[in-house]
């Protein structure tokens, strides 16, 4: 059980001035339990800035407690320390007096081999802070921050400064810079206590509780800005369309892509902190209502879950109905075989150089995108679904394998009781997400005479043919309630994929049941794929689009 605190830590505030000066006293250490350095120099940067416009950098804490003489360090500031009584141990927050002192007590500027995450510069013309030029000096109105804490070493800089007359302005940039420096106060607990494992305990419990924001979070935060318009809020109202949960980090991907950016790549490295992509957002929930309106119309795709690859998927379709919001028949149709072809060829499983190719080839006009689309997809040397077996499918590792689960569900398959069309949706919601085995590798009665082996008929039982699109039954097994009499209209074994013959095959016990059924499930597959794809037919563009205006002759 961990002691309680005598004292009651004591609150305060230091001004930079203050802290730093503490920091030169060698009063200010860091214990032997804090993590190493991680900041970046975008993260020193932020932090110094933060100071210069007034923003929050929130609260440190310290331990005081006897510092013993040393040699200590805060980036490239190495201090001889005395010991003292009133050493302030840094629990949390050291990364920012590091930052604070690496950049304002900086030794030198002068050399290339003083270059580092803590050599900044403020330019008194935009008032914005920038590391030093990869190339050559930095321009004269360029204020070196190792200048700014000290009252005189600025007066004396901005006196050496050579556009001082000509410039009055960046004098009193540079004197507003030094006062928000120097003035800003950093709010911090103080906590005394002898024990240092009360302490370790404080430090932990700062550093572990909760969660950090995910990148949505942030970039709700920067960049919408609104509770009534979020990613979160955007993906719930999808939800209506019974397509499934969109994720967030999915709506992210589309977001950039409707704002024409790479959205392979993480957004805080293409966009600007002033950036504010409200309407973007809006555009990007409108132009994902019409792709998931057109995969499950056009494409007969009912279900994120049936989705392949989404990523890239229906990232792309987003962006193409950003910019053609209401295709024309023709082109909702060309679109489709596109969409499916790409399933042909794994699925829509793109590498990010391939999936800004096909990020490309979409365009303001509507019949060259699609024209480009098509030309990126040729026919395929075999066609896989004419194969006997089956032998090659995309997604194969699921079983089924995606493609025959869609179509599977292109028969509209029925409740075996009452008969209703089922609803994917719901379906694929639950646990299995609807498609359950028939026959089970564990139950010996399915042990025949063409597979004596277990391995066999495990094999055999999880294959391919060996799955119905239904909800449990309560009480019973769907084997149970094939077999029971009277037994299911033929209207309803069609929608599943059986026929009465494998019906009768189960209760013989014949062994035949998944050849029969194979031989159902095939046609059938290679029927839809046919006419998904439909390689055989002409992809020209629609007829009006080849109409050629009198007045252009």
């Amino acid at each position: 059980m961990p002691a309680p605190l005598t004292r009651r830590p004591e609150t305060k505030s230091f001004s930079i001035e203050d802290l730093l000066d503490r920091v030169r006293r060698g009063e200010v250490r860091i214990p032997d339990f804090q993590r190493p350095l991680r900041w970046t120099a975008e993260d020193v940067r932020d932090l110094l800035d933060s100071v210069y416009r007034g923003y929050p950098i929130g609260t440190l804490l310290f331990w005081r407690r006897d510092a013993p003489a040393a040699n200590v360090s805060f980036g490239p500031v190495r201090i001889d320390a005395p010991s003292t009584s009133q050493g302030l141990w840094a629990v949390d927050g050291q990364q920012r007096v590091t930052a604070l002192a690496g950049v304002l007590l900086h030794p030198a500027y002068g050399d290339d081999a003083g270059r580092d995450d803590f050599h900044l510069y403020f330019d008194l013309e935009t008032e914005e802070l920038h590391p030093p030029p990869e190339e050559g000096t930095p321009p004269p109105h360029w204020l070196p921050m190792n200048e700014v804490l000290d009252s005189e070493s600025l007066l004396h800089w901005l006196n050496r400064y050579p556009d001082r007359e000509a410039h009055p302005e960046h004098l009193r940039a540079a004197i507003r810079l030094g006062k928000a420096i120097r003035e800003y106060q950093v709010p911090a607990y103080v906590v005394d206590t002898a024990d240092e494992k009360v302490l370790r305990i404080i430090f932990k419990r700062l550093n572990t509780a909760g969660r950090p924001l995910t990148d949505e979070e942030v970039f709700n935060a920067l960049y919408v800005g609104s509770r009534s318009l979020s990613l979160e809020s955007v993906t719930q109202g999808l939800r209506e369309l019974g397509f499934g949960a969109i994720p967030e980090s999915l709506l992210l991907r589309a977001v950039l892509a409707v704002r024409g950016l790479d959205f392979t790549r993480g957004y805080q490295e293409q966009l600007n902190q002033d950036d504010e992509l409200t309407e973007t957002v809006r555009r990007t929930d409108r132009a994902l209502r019409d792709a998931i309106v057109f995969l499950k119309r056009d494409a007969f795709i009912p279900h994120l879950k049936l989705l392949p690859a989404p990523e890239n998927s229906l990232v792309l379709l987003t962006r193409f109905f950003q910019l053609h919001p209401e295709p024309s028949p023709r082109s909702r149709e060309l679109l489709s075989r596109w969409f499916w072809r790409h399933i042909v060829f794994g699925g829509w499983e793109l590498k990010p150089p391939e999936a800004l190719q096909v990020f490309a080839a979409i365009r303001s006009d509507e019949e060259r995108s699609l024209q480009t689309l098509l030309a990126q997809v040729p026919p395929p040397l075999i066609r896989w679904w004419m194969e006997t077996g089956l032998p090659v499918m995309p997604h194969a590792t699921v079983r089924p394998p995606l493609v025959l689960r869609i179509a599977m569900l292109s028969l509209q398959p029925r409740h075996l009781l009452t008969g209703a069309v089922l609803d994917p949706a719901e379906l694929l919601e639950q646990k299995g997400e609807g498609f359950q085995l028939l026959l089970l590798p564990d139950d010996e009665r399915w042990r025949t005479q063409r597979a004596q082996d277990r391995r066999t008929v495990r094999r055999l039982m999880e294959g391919t043919f060996n799955y119905l699109f239904h909800p449990p039954v309560e009480g019973r097994s769907l084997l149970q309630v094939l077999e029971a009499q009277p037994p299911p209209s033929e209207e309803l074994l069609h929608s599943h994929g059986l026929t009465a013959e494998a019906l009768e095959s189960l209760r013989r016990n014949d062994g035949a049941f998944l050849a029969l059924r194979q031989a159902v499930l095939e046609p059938v597959l290679r029927q839809f794929m046919e006419a998904r794809t439909r390689w055989d037919e002409s992809d020209r563009p629609s007829l009006q689009s080849m109409i050629i205006d009198d007045d252009e002759d």
